[in-house]
């Protein structure tokens, strides 16, 4: 993180501002962006060089775990092979869909009213961002059941991530700890069919190398296996979900480490255009990534988030070039999930209402432009790439 955000939030912090405001400012599609190196080493025109905040040495969850012997993918779960991901009875999917920040929404806050407007777009999946605390102080497992079930109700299937350790590598194990609660791992197993568990959004930063990276989600993967969930788990890229290079170096050691083999990996495209991350740039990183045959997706992305500077993400030196994203994935069969259905992106920067891909929540007022083509015209669309799943 660039020091002067990290100067900003404590601003934020020591005004007295919720948790709420704090962590919409630590968001996805703000933190996937900000302040942290581009894959240098494949960018060299790039002069620019940053700031690094150092974290611990910890590995985060690689505390406990691997101590016992779980029974395998149930029938019914979905699987991945290759780089295939599976339905339960193994057809390939092509995950299409978008982010919705359920956990900081107070005007739908279980998805009654925004997963069936998602569904219009012809989204056969949502990425649900959940916490282990809002400003309110703990989140009720009883929500997070009924977005699950309002997403499957909508024939969404839903991927639940926790947004707690966004950044922060050495808070990995408070994820694993909550999603190991007994009541946690019911929820999931009700659900185990029809559901995904991201385990957490963009954990660690640009300091988090392979090494680290594989220790900790080795031991995350067998803690959360050993308790009894059986779900694919979806591991983000650290550097803010950006270092594909990382996923690359690591997808089939922590596959082999994986009781059940069942692990998706995620990255976020907040690769700007002004730091070199042409098309041909996504092109050759997203190809050499396919080389490798393992199961991977592009968690988010967006129209704007790129680092750009003391200005905003969602200004014009913020630009992504998402058409590239949505062509080359459609040529290599990687599934999407766009940020972020709306509204609420321009709480802490009112530029980032650009992020809004509606006003309001509803299909109707999808917002002309990157969130209407990635939505319904582009030929590489939700409407014209997406198959249903459940």
């Amino acid at each position: 993180m660039e020091q002067q955000r990290i100067d900003r939030l404590s601003v934020i912090i020591a005004s007295g501002s919720t948790r709420r405001q704090t962590l919409r400012l630590l968001g996805a599609a703000t933190l996937g962006a900000v302040g942290l190196p581009l894959l240098e080493s494949d960018l060299a025109g790039a002069k620019r060089k940053k700031k690094k905040k150092h974290h611990g040495h910890g590995h985060g969850g690689n505390g406990g775990g691997g101590n016992c012997t779980p029974s395998g993918n149930p029938s019914g779960a979905f699987t991945v092979n290759g780089s295939d991901i599976l339905d339960p009875v193994g057809n390939a999917v092509l995950l299409r869909g978008v982010n919705k920040m359920s956990v900081y929404d107070d005007a739908d806050p279980r998805g009654e009213t925004y997963f069936p407007e998602i569904a219009k777009t012809g989204a056969n999946s949502v990425r649900i961002v959940w916490a282990i605390k809002d400003d309110q102080g703990n989140t009720n497992p009883n929500d997070l059941k009924a977005l699950i079930d309002n997403a499957i109700g909508a024939r969404l299937l839903p991927m639940i991530e926790l947004h707690d350790a966004t950044g922060n590598w050495n808070r990995l194990n408070d994820l694993v700890n909550y999603w190991t609660r007994p009541q946690i791992v019911d929820i999931i197993a009700a659900h185990q069919d029809a559901l995904l568990v991201n385990i957490g959004n963009e954990v660690g930063d640009d300091q988090v190398q392979s090494g680290k990276f594989i220790d900790g989600y080795r031991g995350a993967v067998q803690r959360m296996r050993c308790a009894g969930i059986r779900t694919p788990l979806v591991i983000d890229a650290p550097d803010y979900g950006k270092n594909l290079d990382v996923l690359n170096a690591s997808a089939a050691t922590l596959l082999d480490a994986d009781p059940d083999h069942n692990l998706i990996f995620s990255v976020h495209l907040y690769w700007g255009i002004a730091d070199g991350a042409d098309a041909q740039f996504i092109s050759d990183k997203l190809d050499e990534a396919a080389s490798r045959n393992y199961p991977l997706i592009v968690g988010e992305f967006s129209q704007y988030g790129a680092y750009n500077g003391n200005d905003s993400i969602c200004a014009e030196g913020g630009r992504i070039d998402y058409q590239t994203i949505i062509r080359k994935t459609a040529e290599l069969g990687i599934g999407w999930y766009a940020w972020e259905w709306g509204p609420g992106n321009g709480f802490e920067d009112p530029k980032c209402a650009v992020m809004d891909m509606t006003s309001d929540g509803l299909f109707r007022n999808l917002k002309p432009g990157w969130a209407t083509e990635v939505a319904t015209t582009s030929p590489y669309s939700i409407k014209k790439t997406s198959v249903p799943i459940l």
